[in-house]
C-alpha cells in the first residue's frame, strides 16, 4: 500500500555496489528547506512535503550529485537512487509513476505488495486482489481455479491473463477452456500486476469476461545485481533461485532460474519444477527505439490428489488431505519467446511484438471412481500439445493536445492436437475418448480515442473486432472435419471526472467474449448430467459474450486515507461452465450478475499500511432465478503491511469466503484463511519467513457436488454428493537470500 502522500522516503545506494547503502547523503526538496540525511544503511525519510510532483537534490562527498524527479504517484512509494563516483555528470532520474486507474476498481500490485504475502508461485500473487479468490483443487503443478465477480472462471475461462501484453490463456486446452498455468513465471521477477475487473479497455481480448490481469516482468532498482536464495519448508520444500540484472540498468534486462521440490501437505501433492526467465536488449535504433528479446521456459512433474467425498472423510475411510487414486499425476512443459520493438517520437508511440511458443500437458486423473466403468474404473489420460504464434501492433498518436488516437492489430494462432483415453487400473487402454487435431485463429483490430478536455476529465471510447476461425479433424469419426468463422464486435468505454482534488468518479462499459472450444465443432456430444435443468440444448457453437457496466468512485479525504466503491452488472445471453462429470464445458441458459465492491486503505504511519475490502455479488440464471453455481456471493479481506527503514518488514492477510452455491441445491462451507510474512534485510543478506493458514483451519478450497463411486464390487449410486479438495494446513517456509 502507498506511503503517506506527505512523506517521501527511499534508499540511496552506490551504483557499482548496489547492496551498499550510502550514509551521510543530504537529500533536499528542490525549492524548499526540507531536507534529510541518509542513515547508516542509506535510507532517508522526508516529512511534511507538500502535495504534487517533487524534485529531490542529492549531495554527498565523493559522489556525483543527483537530481530525482517524482510524480505525485511515484512519490507514494519508496524511491531508490544509485549514486556514481565524483567526477561524473549529475545523475538525472525520473521515477516512473504507475498507470492511472482506468476504472474505480482497477488494482495495481507493486513489488512491495507482492513481497507482503506468501506466494508459492506466480498465480498466488493474485490473492492480494480484492474480490479475486484462488483455490487449488489439484496440486501446485496444476492450474488454479479462479473466482471473481460471480464468475467461476475454472482454470481461466473468464479471466484473461497476459504477460507484458502477451496472451497466456490456453484456448481449447483439453482440461479446461482458457486453461492457465503460470509456472512459466518466476515470482521474484514480477515487477507489477495490473488487474482490470470487467471487459472495459481496448487491450482486453479473449477470456476477459470477468476481467484481466497483466503481469509485468522486471527487476526493481534496489534488487538489481546478482541475487541468490534458498528456501526450505515444512512440507519438505526445497527451492533454489538465482538471478542477475545489470545494476546500472533499468531493470528490463535480466536472467533468472529457479528449481523446486516439494512433497506437499498431503497425499499425492509432490512437485518437481524448473523455470527459466530472461530478457535482453538486442539493439537501439535511436529516437527512443529499442528491441528486446524475452524467453521463458518451464517443466513440472507433479502428483494429483483429486477430490474426496465428504461422507467418506466423515466416516474415516479416507484422510481429509488424502487421495483415492495412487497413480494420479501430470507433467507440464511450456516455452514462450517474444521479440518486441518499441519507439516513441514526438507525438507518436509505436510497438510491435512477435511471439511463439510450445506447450505439452499430460494429466492422469479420476474424478468419479468406478461410477461409469464399475469393473475398470473411470481413470482418464489427457494429452495436449500446442504450437502457438502471434503478432501484436499498437500505435498511439496525439491529434490535438487534448485528443489522442489509439489503434492496434493482432493475430494469435494455435496448431494443436488432443488425445484422451480411458485407462484401467494397470494403465491399460480401455477406450479412445478423443483424437482431435486442428488450427484456431483470432485476428483483431481496435481503434479508440482518448479525450482529456481538461485536468479533471478523461474519456476513452472505442471498439475492437475479433475474427475467430476454427478448423478441426476428428480422428474418432473417420477424420471428419468441422469448423467455422465467427466475429465479435466489442465496444469499450471508460470515463473519469474529478470534481475535486483527491476525488474521482468513474464509468465503464464493455463487451467481453470467450471463443468456443475446438471440440464444439466436432461430432462430440457430452453426457450432460452435471448441472441439471439449465443446460442449453439448441444452436450451433458461438462465442460466449458478456456485457458489463461499472459505476464507482475513488476518494482520498486525507493523504493517509482512501477508499474506492464500485457497483457492477454483467449480462450473458448464453452461459458456459465446466462440468467435472462429463469433463467438458457445457452451454447453459442466460445469466446476470449484480454486485458491489468496497476497498478501504490507510497509511497512518510512514511504515504502516492497512487495507480492507468487501465484495458482494448476486449471480443468477435469468429465466429460472436459480443461483449460478460455484462462484461465492461474498468475499472479504483485510491486510496489514509494515516496511521499516531498519530493513524490517512484515505482512498479515486474512480472507473470508462465504459458502458457495453448488449444483442441485447444495451449499459449500465458509472458508477463512490467514497468512503472514516476516522479513529482514541487512546490506547483502535477506531473510524471509512465510506462514500459510496461520490459524490452522481445515480449509475446503475446492468444493463440488456430483455423483461418484469409489467402492468397486458394490452397487453404484448415482446420487450427487459433496466433494472437497483440501487446502494446506499451517505450514512455513524460510528463505535465505544474498545480493551482490
Amino acid at each position: 500500500m502507498p506511503e503517506s502522500a506527505e512523506t517521501v522516503s527511499g534508499r540511496v545506494t552506490e551504483a557499482e555496489f548496489d547492496d551498499y547503502g550510502v550514509p551521510g547523503v543530504t537529500v533536499q526538496v528542490e525549492g524548499s528547506e526540507r531536507s534529510a540525511v541518509t542513515n547508516a544503511d542509506g535510507r532517508f525519510t522526508l516529512e511534511g512535503v507538500a502535495d504534487g510532483p517533487v524534485v529531490l537534490l542529492l549531495d554527498a562527498p565523493d559522489y556525483a550529485a543527483a537530481r530525482v524527479q517524482l510524480s505525485p504517484e511515484a512519490r507514494a512509494r519508496p524511491v531508490a537512487v544509485a549514486l556514481t563516483w565524483e567526477g561524473g555528470e549529475v545523475t538525472e532520474l525520473t521515477v516512473p509513476a504507475r498507470a492511472q486507474p482506468e476504472t474505480a476498481s482497477t488494482t495495481q500490485l507493486t513489488p512491495r505488495d507482492i513481497d507482503s504475502a506468501p506466494r508459492r508461485n506466480a498465480e498466488e500473487v493474485l490473492r492480494q486482489v480484492p474480490g479475486l479468490t484462488l483455490v487449488q483443487h489439484g496440486s501446485e503443478g496444476k492450474g488454479h481455479q479462479f473466482f471473481m465477480r460471480g464468475f467461476d472462471a475454472i482454470h481461466g475461462a473468464d479471466l484473461e491473463l497476459t504477460l507484458d501484453g502477451l496472451p497466456l490463456n490456453e484456448w481449447s486446452n483439453i482440461h479446461a477452456q482458457g486453461y492457465l498455468d503460470l509456472a512459466l513465471i518466476i515470482p521474484e521477477l514480477i515487477q507489477g500486476v495490473v488487474v482490470t475487473k470487467g471487459p472495459f479497455t481496448l487491450e482486453q481480448g479473449a477470456f476477459a469476461m470477468a476481467g484481466s490481469a497483466d503481469f509485468q516482468l522486471g527487476t526493481p532498482l534496489d534488487e538489481r545485481g546478482w541475487r541468490a536464495a534458498y528456501t526450505a519448508g515444512t512440507t519438505n520444500r526445497h527451492r533454489v533461485f538465482t538471478s542477475y540484472s545489470p545494476a546500472e540498468g533499468d531493470g528490463q534486462q535480466f536472467v533468472g532460474i529457479e528449481a523446486t521440490h516439494d512433497d506437499g501437505f498431503g497425499d499425492r501433492r509432490r512437485i518437481d519444477r524448473g523455470t527459466f526467465n530472461g530478457r535482453v536488449r538486442l539493439f537501439d535504433l535511436g529516437a527512443g527505439g529499442a528491441a528486446y528479446l524475452t524467453g521463458l521456459g518451464s517443466y513440472s512433474a507433479f502428483e494429483l490428489p483429486g477430490t474426496l467425498r465428504n461422507d467418506d472423510v466423515e466416516a474415516g475411510l479416507v484422510d481429509f488431505r488424502g487421495a483415492y487414486d495412487p497413480l494420479a499425476r501430470g507433467t507440464s512443459a511450456r516455452g514462450l519467446a517474444s521479440l518486441r520493438y518499441a519507439w516513441e517520437r514526438d507525438d507518436h508511440e509505436f510497438a510491435l511484438t512477435g511471439y511463439g511458443g510450445y506447450r505439452r500437458l499430460e494429466l492422469l486423473e479420476n474424478f468419479t471412481g468406478f461410477l461409469i466403468n464399475p469393473e475398470h474404473g473411470d481413470r482418464r489420460d489427457q494429452v495436449q500439445e500446442t504450437g502457438s504464434f502471434g503478432l501484436i501492433a499498437t500505435h498511439e498518436s496525439r491529434l490535438l493536445e487534448s485528443l489522442a488516437l489509439r489503434t492496434g492489430l493482432g493475430l494469435r494462432g494455435d496448431v494443436f492436437s488432443q488425445r484422451e483415453r480411458s485407462v484401467g487400473q494397470g494403465l491399460e487402454l480401455l477406450a479412445e475418448r478423443r483424437e482431435l487435431d486442428g488450427v484456431q485463429l483470432i485476428a483483431h483490430a481496435l481503434a479508440g480515442l482518448r479525450w482529456t478536455p481538461g485536468e479533471r476529465v478523461r474519456i476513452d471510447a472505442g471498439a475492437r473486432v475479433d475474427m475467430i476461425h476454427v478448423g478441426v479433424r476428428d480422428g474418432l469419426e473417420d477424420d471428419a472435419r468441422g469448423g467455422d468463422t465467427l466475429a465479435v464486435v466489442s465496444p469499450r468505454l471508460t470515463a473519469e471526472w474529478s470534481p475535486r482534488d483527491r476525488w474521482g468518479l468513474f464509468l465503464a462499459y464493455g463487451r467481453g467474449f470467450r471463443p468456443p472450444e475446438a471440440r464444439a465443432f466436432s461430432s462430440f456430444d457430452p453426457n450432460r448430467v452435471g448441472l441439471g435443468d439449465e443446460v442449453f440444448t439448441g444452436g450451433a457453437p458461438v462465442a460466449t459474450v458478456s456485457d458489463g457496466v461499472e459505476l464507482g468512485t475513488r476518494w482520498s479525504p486525507a493523504a493517509w486515507l482512501g477508499f474506492s466503491l464500485a457497483g457492477f452488472a454483467t449480462f450473458i445471453e448464453r452461459e458456459s461452465v465446466f462440468d467435472h462429470v462429463s469433463g467438458v464445458n457445457l452451454d447453459l441458459n442466460g445469466t446476470r450478475r449484480l454486485g458491489g465492491e468496497l476497498v478501504l486503505s490507510s497509511s497512518p504511519l510512514p511504515w504502516l499500511s492497512l487495507s480492507a475490502d468487501l465484495t458482494m455479488v448476486d449471480a443468477r440464471f435469468v429465466g429460472s432465478g436459480a443461483r449460478v453455481p460455484f462462484a461465492p456471493w461474498l468475499t472479504a479481506g483485510a491486510r496489514a503491511v509494515v516496511t521499516h527503514d531498519s530493513g524490517f518488514r512484515a505482512g498479515l492477510r486474512a480472507l473470508t469466503v462465504a459458502p458457495r452455491t453448488l449444483p442441485h441445491g447444495a451449499r459449500g462451507a465458509t472458508m477463512v484463511r490467514t497468512d503472514a510474512t516476516l522479513g529482514y534485510r541487512w546490506r547483502w543478506l535477506r531473510v524471509d519467513l512465510e506462514v500459510e493458514n496461520l490459524i490452522n483451519q481445515a480449509l475446503r478450497e475446492g468444493e463440488y457436488h456430483y455423483a461418484s463411486h469409489w467402492r468397486p464390487g458394490e452397487p453404484a449410486r448415482e446420487i450427487p454428493v459433496l466433494h472437497t479438495t483440501a487446502g494446506p494446513p499451517i505450514n512455513a517456509r524460510l528463505t535465505l537470500g544474498v545480493q551482490f
